[in-house]
């Protein structure tokens, strides 16, 4: 495959996601007058884009004094940050926790003395339940059975996610553009409403960010010569094959960075090092592979004895919400008692069987469904990526009107500034001609954007998203920097 074949597929890729990008954000803000309050935030971002671009050349001595600090020093600084302000802002809030929330937390629990979960039956139904529980209650064992545990392990691992996101930024480009990305890590307004409830979300994100850690890692044993070199490597994809075992485990979405993975290697990577580096990229990836396979069926016999029967293979009922029409694909309270009919009557608690059943039925609507997919899908895009009063939202029963309707504004303000710079670091990459691995992740979030689209959704669900719209927002302040470098 020739250079200008690749360069093809790599504007591609970026056009793709600028267009997932942006299209849900004019639908919800220019497209959704009668919610005025998004396009008041859109447009509270937009003058704060504008002031960090104009502001530039004012800025140019404290980038300077942040680029010839210790890297290593600047990150513990902003690493304490973040404990006290996620940290301090959960010991001020508690809200009550939702349903879903409860039951991560009571699983969790059981799990911790060490007997099976009591809520067994409908965990069988969504086995991604017991994945998050299982880890959660190592802490649990620990420290007590606190719902104060939950909430401290949710910051810790904000923390770290921080801290790998300021490494990858500060990798491929400055030191400033990592403090910056990691300060905005920090001060994200639905990450702190989130951070107070038992959910997975911040551990399998941290785990997405902590393999594409790894990966980044391999490029240099990779491009290195000598027979150790394939040990290093090999060890590498075990390590990341076992983190993929972990975030399906928590949430079924692990096939999506293997797809990006290969995706960019085969047709996005730079001719002349494929060429260089394909028995190093051959050994990686069958190994990891390997690794992930061999993960896959230790878990499935874990869940197997702690749930009493095979964990189901196909989300059936997942994919037959995300072609209600009636609820735009969102949750809905009906579909979920005819789960729990055929899951309790006819199938007598075969989850296997209820699942596989569910399939059958949303094959029936998504036929159905056909004449208004394109509305459909877009709705979704809408809901999935049009704001970020997910975390919010999930709080609102501990919250006063006020303080809700503030915590969304505040909440869209800061995720439309990051989608602002996010689209200018697309841009930059576009510039630059980029073959690196921040393609992989745009990969993924192209693949966890569409893979979405087919199942239920929510606004919560582009939590995973936010960290690599915040690596793209990296190179949106190098271009910053460029752009003040010459004069513009």
């Amino acid at each position: 495959m020739t250079t200008s074949v690749r360069d093809v597929f790599r504007k591609t890729v970026l056009a793709i996601f600028l267009v997932l990008l942006v299209l849900p954000l004019a639908l919800e803000t220019i497209g959704n007058l009668s919610h005025k309050s998004y396009l008041l935030a859109m447009l509270v971002s937009g003058v704060l884009f504008v002031g960090i671009w104009l502001g530039r050349r004012r800025w140019k001595g404290l980038r300077d004094r942040i680029n010839s600090s210790s890297a290593v020093v600047v990150c513990v600084i902003l690493s304490v940050l973040c404990l006290l302000v996620n940290g301090g802002f959960a010991l001020m809030f508690h809200p009550v926790q939702a349903a879903d929330y409860r039951t991560f937390f009571q699983v969790a629990k059981d799990l911790s003395k060490g007997v099976h979960p009591g809520m067994k039956d409908y965990v069988a139904m969504f086995p991604h339940i017991l994945g998050y529980a299982s880890f959660l209650s190592l802490f649990l064992k620990l420290f007590g059975q606190s719902l104060a545990v939950a909430v401290s392990v949710n910051v810790v691992l904000t923390t770290l996610s921080g801290i790998i996101l300021f490494h990858m930024v500060y990798r491929q480009m400055d030191l400033c553009s990592a403090a910056a990305v990691y300060l905005l890590w920090i001060l994200c307004p639905s990450k702190l409403f989130y951070n107070t409830m038992t959910l997975s979300e911040p551990y399998y994100t941290f785990l997405i960010l902590l393999f594409f850690l790894l990966f980044q890692q391999t490029e240099a044993p990779i491009s290195e010569n000598g027979g150790k070199r394939f040990l290093i490597i090999a060890l590498i994809a075990v390590a990341c094959g076992g983190i993929l075992t972990l975030i399906q485990a928590a949430r079924p979405i692990a096939l999506i960075p293997i797809i990006a993975l290969v995706l960019w290697i085969c047709f996005l990577m730079d001719e002349k090092s494929f060429r260089k580096r394909w028995k190093g990229w051959a050994v990686f990836a069958l190994v990891l592979l390997l690794s992930y396979g061999a993960g896959g069926r230790i878990w499935r016999a874990y869940a197997t004895e702690q749930l009493e029967q095979t964990p189901p293979s196909v989300p059936g009922y997942n994919i037959y919400v995300g072609f209600n029409l009636e609820t735009n694909g969102s949750y809905s309270d009906t579909d979920m008692e005819l789960l729990q009919s055929r899951y309790f009557g006819e199938y007598e608690r075969n989850a296997e069987a209820a699942q596989q059943s569910m399939l059958q039925d949303a094959k029936l609507r998504i036929s159905e469904a056909r004449p208004v997919m394109p509305r459909l899908m877009l709705t979704k895009l809408k809901t999935l990526l049009g704001h970020d009063e997910g975390g919010v939202f999930y709080a609102m029963e501990s919250l006063s009107n006020r303080q809700y309707s503030l915590g969304c504004v505040f909440s869209n303000i800061w995720y439309y500034l990051a989608c602002m710079l996010a689209v200018s670091g697309c841009l930059e990459i576009w510039r630059r001609g980029e073959k690196e691995t921040i393609l992989v992740c745009i990969l993924f979030a192209i693949g966890l954007i569409l893979a979405q689209l087919l199942v239920e959704v929510a606004a919560r669900y582009h939590y995973a998203l936010i960290p690599v719209l915040l690596l793209t927002v990296g190179f949106a302040f190098q271009r910053i920097r460029d752009g003040q470098i010459r004069g513009e």
